[in-house]
């Protein structure tokens, strides 16, 4: 996470991949996506806590990634999160185990 949002190198990466025709279309209801069936696993690092408590309001990163990977019709998405890492090597060392032992339950495809 970078100030509260997603960093300018994944943003640009979501900007090739949202076109029209190939990963979504527009129809008379509305956009639909067309990358249907595939599943997501984002892997979140941010330096406070996010995922609850009172900074939980300022995560706009995984809402955001939530929706475009939506738009194009990948709604199966998995959130893994290393916090805390700005808090001291003991709490980030805490945050990496507790995301690398998530990890490790995540069954494959």
């Amino acid at each position: 996470m970078y100030n509260f949002g997603v960093p300018v190198q994944l943003k640009t990466w979501f900007d090739y991949v949202l076109q029209a025709g190939r990963t979504f279309r527009y129809t008379a209801s509305g956009p639909e996506g067309l990358v249907k069936g595939k599943r997501a696993i984002l892997l979140i690092a941010t330096g406070s806590v996010y995922s609850e408590g009172p900074t939980a309001k300022a995560d706009f990163m995984v809402p955001h990634l939530k929706q475009l990977l939506a738009f194009i019709g990948i709604t199966d998405v998995t959130v893994v999160r290393a916090e805390g890492l700005a808090f001291g090597p003991d709490a980030a060392k805490a945050g990496l185990e507790k995301a690398a032992a998530e990890i490790r339950t995540l069954k494959t495809a």
